[in-house]
This record gives C-alpha cells, structure tokens and sequence, in this order.
C-alpha cells in the first residue's frame, strides 16, 4: 500500500461509520450490515505490511464471504416466507454452466482453496458476449461445486425459485438468463460486498470483475505477486477482467 493510499485508509478509519438510521427495523438491519463490513474491512487492510499481501487478502476474501453468509441468515430472520420457496438443491447446477463474473477477492478466495492446477480459456471477456457461453464452470466436478465453502458471492446470493426456469435457460441456451429469485434475499446477500468494494474504490484499488476461471488461473501462478500489485493499487488483474 502507498503512502497516499496508508492516509486516505486512516481518514477512513477516523471517520464515523455509515449513519444507521432509526425508526424502521428493516433499513437499521441493512445499514448495520453494511457499517459492520465497512469497518471490518478497514481493519483488515490497515494490517498490510510490505510482505503480507497475500494473507491481507485471503483474509479480505474470507470477511467478505462469511459477512454475506450473515446478511443471508439476516435475510432468511427478515422474510422466513422466503426460504421455503427456494427450489436450489445439493447435485443441481444448472446456474453453474456460465463463464462467472466476480470480484477479484472472489477469485482470491477460491484460488486459496487446494485446487488442481486450472488450464481455463475464453474466446472472450466481452460482457454480453459471456452471457452467450454455456460452458460449464472449472470448478464444477462430478456435478459438485468443487469449492463450496469458498464460493463467489454471486454464488452465496444466486439462487431460483423455478429450477424448470434453470434447465430450460442451459438447454435452450437463453442469453438472457433471467431466473425468478426473491430479491430481498439477494440483495441482503450482496450487501457486505457492496460495503467492501466501497472502501477499495476510495483506496484505488481495483474494484473491476473479472473472469472466475481466468483469474484463478492466474493466481495459481503467482498468488503473492497479483495479491500483492493488486493491494498496491496496481492492474495486475486487467488481462482478467470482464470488458465492456
């Protein structure tokens, strides 16, 4: 971490935590997950030192992915009429057949997990054009996510309420690939993550997504190098990152 990124990191840190606002149970949960993860993520960082980089960030990634289990519990205490109307079972993984765009501390997190060497290419990084590849994800084996508990984000969140809607979006090959989901459920799930790139994007550091496959590629060659550039504030993921 620079010098101006080390000031601008305390001036966050002396800063007030995002106003929790009072009077509706709703809004005050959300906020407090939010300032919770703001902070926790401020901790983490100010931890950085010249030759930590690579335990920093597998430290981020693991507070980002337990603080979404959370807000997915909170989620589930919120609205218990939710949950049951979610048709997502152990061996299904018809959302698992798409080139995964997410946060490069997704990426982090599953290449910390003991995973075979990836040998992982695209003909593309294109936005749309990504959505048009029913290619299965790498990390898919046997039919079973390969490292579940360090899973994206997108992953923690994604979930169906018609698992006929899935199959038919993999079969047919439906670009769109809209899916009935109940939203409060993932929006609560994407909260710690919104709250985390917020800090990164005030340090400058990359906050861009990237590829899943192409990333943890990437980071199986050099973990503490990327980790390292990256926390610098440097691009070292950009010949990873989803394009526009």
């Amino acid at each position: 971490m620079t010098r101006a990124m080390r000031k601008r990191l305390q001036r966050l840190m002396e800063a007030k935590p995002p106003l929790i606002r009072r009077g509706d149970p709703q809004q005050e949960r959300v906020d407090t997950l939010y300032a919770n993860q703001v902070r926790q993520t401020l901790e983490i960082l100010a931890g950085l030192s010249g030759d930590n980089a690579a335990t920093v960030a597998t430290a981020l990634s693991r507070s980002l992915h337990h603080a979404c289990q959370q807000a997915w519990q909170a989620a589930a205490e919120q609205f218990p009429e939710a949950p049951p109307k979610i048709h997502c079972r152990q061996g299904c993984n018809w959302c698992c057949h798409e080139p995964l765009q997410v946060h490069i501390l997704d990426a982090i997190g599953v290449a910390s997990a003991n995973l075979p060497p990836l040998n992982y290419s695209l003909p593309t990084r294109q936005r749309a054009s990504l959505k048009k590849i029913f290619k299965a994800c790498p990390m898919l084996v046997d039919g079973q996510c390969s490292v579940y508990e360090h899973r994206p984000v997108i992953c923690r969140a994604y979930h169906s309420t018609d698992v006929a809607a899935c199959q038919r979006v993999v079969e047919i090959q439906v670009a769109g690939r809209q899916i009935p989901m109940d939203l409060r459920l993932y929006g609560y799930t994407g909260l710690p993550q919104e709250a985390t790139m917020k800090v990164l994007e005030e340090l400058g550091i990359d906050r861009r997504p990237v590829v899943l496959g192409l990333a943890v590629a990437a980071l199986q060659q050099d973990f503490a190098g990327l980790t390292g550039n990256w926390l610098r504030g440097g691009d070292a993921f950009d010949p990873h990152t989803v394009q526009e």
